[in-house]
């Protein structure tokens, strides 16, 4: 049981909570809330996860479902504010928590101010929310706390998941399913976001955007960089159009990009780039003509990038590479450069016909890459770009499904081949949308 401190510290940080929520009040419509819940051995539901989050007031109303596998429940539809803030208020004060279409049950819940909230960018993708947001979190005491089924979730008029955690991420679009149990309350800001930054030797491109209704004049633009060399500078960036240039000095080894409101400084959005992490948002691109692509080697290979000395013996690798990248975010595979980053050189005849013949060799379905030959220091590099590809899975002739993970590329999983099929006519996979925030 709480003691009185707990219960204190609870509804302080659920009071912050409806603050929050009062200031982004004027751009909030429904509140939308996804709930899964499991039955206990002693027959009692429990709460495996749930979050609520309000939706962009010109947004699109979430499509409601609900799917029920016997011993676990998973549903997703809409209530009003003045709901949500009752149902939060009787988690806290009733240890109840009641939404439409779940079973009403116990439910103890606790936080604290200092350790609640959490803030993520909108580059962030742990919540079907695409703008910035704060995450408020009630954890679940012991003994209240609904366990995600491990086993498998079969049902003859619903999807088969391997695991409870699947379910979760294909019904609500969350990441979520090996966390403890909690209660979620989410904050957006559709004030506006980050949507891309691109870097370049000597030139950072910032583009933004807003929802219906509001306007890139209401934002400001700040920008920190530090060069290899040490030189930093600091810069305004005025949109036009939603986009902005800024001139540096050189390459980055450190960027911060952050976005404000010009009506009381808040900040509402922000990328962070950190040259040689592997740990980048997808929405940050680097931009590699010759006089940059030196820098991007020095990085060394990652999830989104791939050297090989030459060509290989078996050339059906250089397929085996790209498709990795296709199947998942994308990336390059650059040819003349070394596993440790040292600049070798390949030099091909005809080395884009060389490249593309492996590729409508070894690709199915065929794979539009983008092929270049560039010189660094007079040494040929061989650079192949790959976006993700829009008709997954793709595979190699005779040897499988890959995906890249980390800096290496892998046989893909059964369960991850299901996902890209899955993703061409998952009715819930276009989460943004149904939740009105892409």
């Amino acid at each position: 049981m709480l003691n009185d401190a707990q219960r204190e510290s609870t509804r302080a940080v659920l009071e912050d909570l409806f603050s929050l929520w009062e200031r982004r009040a004027s751009s909030y419509g429904e509140i939308a809330f996804c709930s899964a819940a499991a039955r206990g051995t002693d027959g009692k539901w429990r709460s495996v996860v749930t979050f609520l989050l309000p939706i962009e007031r010109e947004g699109n109303q979430p499509v409601s479902m609900q799917a029920d596998y016997g011993h676990f429940k998973v549903i997703k539809d809409v209530v009003c504010m003045d709901r949500a803030r009752e149902t939060l208020s009787a988690m806290v004060e009733k240890d109840r928590l009641c939404l439409p279409g779940l079973p009403d049950f116990e439910l103890q819940v606790s936080a604290h101010l200092g350790s609640a909230k959490y803030y993520y960018d909108s580059g962030s993708r742990r919540f079907p929310v695409m703008f910035p947001c704060y995450e408020v979190n009630f954890n679940v005491e012991q003994g209240f706390a609904g366990e995600s089924p491990q086993r498998a979730l079969c049902h003859p008029d619903l999807p088969l998941f391997p695991s409870g955690k699947e379910a979760i991420a294909h019904f609500f679009g969350a990441q979520v399913g090996d966390i403890r149990s909690v209660v979620s309350a989410l904050v957006p800001d559709y004030r506006g976001k980050i949507r891309e930054v691109r870097i370049g030797a000597n030139s950072v491109a910032v583009q933004v955007a807003c929802p219906a209704g509001a306007s890139t004049t209401d934002l400001i633009g700040k920008l920190y960089c530090r060069s290899q060399s040490g030189v930093a500078d600091c810069a305004d960036l005025c949109f036009a159009d939603g986009y902005a240039v800024a001139k540096i000095s050189d390459f980055p080894r450190d960027l911060f990009v952050a976005l404000l409101s010009e009506k009381d400084g808040d900040l509402i959005d922000q990328r962070q780039f950190l040259a040689g992490s592997i740990y980048r948002s997808q929405d940050v691109v680097i931009e590699a003509p010759e006089q940059d692509l030196e820098q991007v080697i020095q990085m060394g290979e990652s999830e989104m990038l791939e050297f090989k000395r030459d060509i290989p013996a078996k050339k059906e690798d250089i397929a085996v590479a790209a498709t990795g990248f296709a199947n998942l975010r994308g990336g390059t595979l650059l040819i003349g450069v070394g596993d440790g980053c040292e600049i070798v050189g390949c030099r091909l005849d005809k080395p884009k016909d060389r490249i593309a013949q492996i590729l409508r060799s070894y690709c199915d379905p065929p794979l539009p890459v983008s092929i270049e030959e560039v010189s660094i220091r007079d040494l040929p590099i061989i650079v192949i770009t790959v976006p993700e590809g829009r008709d997954k899975p793709y595979a190699v002739k005779d040897r499988g499904i890959y995906i890249r993970s980390g800096a290496t590329t892998r046989i893909a999983t059964r369960y991850e081949v299901d996902e890209m099929y899955g993703s061409k006519d998952n009715p819930y996979g276009q989460y943004g949308d149904e939740f009105g925030v892409s």
